[in-house]
């Protein structure tokens, strides 16, 4: 089969990142660009890395690949896409989804608001892209993309991968201060990280990719393992750790998906696992932008409680 690209494009709370996840969830091969692409060229201006964008675009691996985002530079690589989607949303709901989201603080002043709604009503869009109706439930915009990319049969009978599963092992990210700490790793873990939040960021793959993956960093002098806090339970239904504002300024410029060679990631995650595992150099990569991400508010008195597994 041919390689088949897809770019899933749309304004700020159209609802791209939703439906990276549920493609992931789906078992199809898909790439958050926020993520894995996404470089500052200078201070509040980022565009897509070319050398990684082009990397994933040009290469015969997989069949089928999903992008999902936007850039600055995002025409210089329409070329590449056999078809590109735009996620449609009216005014309120974006006004709602930019107010209530926890994982991106852009759009939550006026400014900002102002500028993605005055997008919205100019129909701003990739030229030649599809619209589908970002305002459907999550499955159905989801299941629309799909039969507009001729995707039916793709997966139909495909059993998704370990680590696109939805599975009991997960990762995520709680941001909270740093005096909230104690009550966070009290008996009633969840409902203080919930009530003490500043922000959350969620990991869309198995929590496994995630215990591979901070071994190879460690072993590569990223350590994340070891936050110096005594405070953090040595045994809990998963794994817990504590991230600084020292993680933050040691290892946050090294963190950048573009750095890493995906091909390296995909041999340790098969040796350390002693299986074979193709696709899964999408998931460590991810990975890493999630760590970034994770790390990036971090400042002093705040830090990032990272759980791997069920904590309740």
């Amino acid at each position: 089969m041919a390689k088949r690209n897809y770019l899933v494009e749309g304004l700020s709370g159209a609802g791209k990142s939703s439906v990276y996840e549920e493609l992931i969830k789906r078992g199809y091969k898909a790439i958050s660009t926020d993520r894995a692409w996404k470089t500052q060229v200078e201070p509040g201006t980022f565009e897509w890395n070319e050398q990684k964008a082009l990397g994933e675009l040009q290469s015969s691996q997989p069949d089928v690949l999903f992008v999902c985002g936007s850039s600055s530079n995002r025409d210089r690589f329409l070329p590449y896409f056999s078809k590109v989607f735009n996620l449609r949303i009216d005014d309120d709901t974006m006004r709602r989804r930019l107010r209530e989201r926890t994982n991106n603080d852009f759009g939550k002043e006026p400014e900002e608001l102002e500028l993605m709604l005055r997008l919205n009503r100019r129909g701003e869009r990739p030229t030649g892209a599809i619209d589908v109706d970002a305002t459907q439930p999550l499955d159905e915009v989801v299941d629309e993309l799909l039969r507009l990319a001729g995707c039916e049969t793709v997966n139909d009978d495909a059993t998704p991968t370990p680590w696109s599963k939805s599975a009991s092992v997960t990762g995520r990210a709680v941001v909270i201060s740093e005096s909230a700490l104690p009550a966070a790793l009290s008996d009633h873990f969840w409902d203080a990280l919930a009530r003490e939040a500043i922000t959350r960021i969620e990991y869309s793959w198995s929590g496994d990719v995630l215990t591979t993956l901070l071994s190879y960093l460690d072993e590569q002098g990223i350590d994340l393992l070891h936050s110096g806090d005594d405070a953090v339970p040595a045994t809990r239904g998963g794994s817990v750790f504590v991230l600084t504002s020292q993680h933050h300024e040691r290892y946050s410029a090294r963190l950048d998906p573009s750095l890493f060679d995906g091909a390296a990631l995909r041999r340790y995650y098969e040796d350390f696992n002693e299986i074979a595992a193709e696709g899964v150099e999408y998931a460590m990569l991810d990975g890493i932008a999630f760590l970034r991400d994770t790390l990036a508010p971090l400042e002093p008195a705040i830090v990032a409680v990272l759980v791997i597994g069920d904590c309740g």
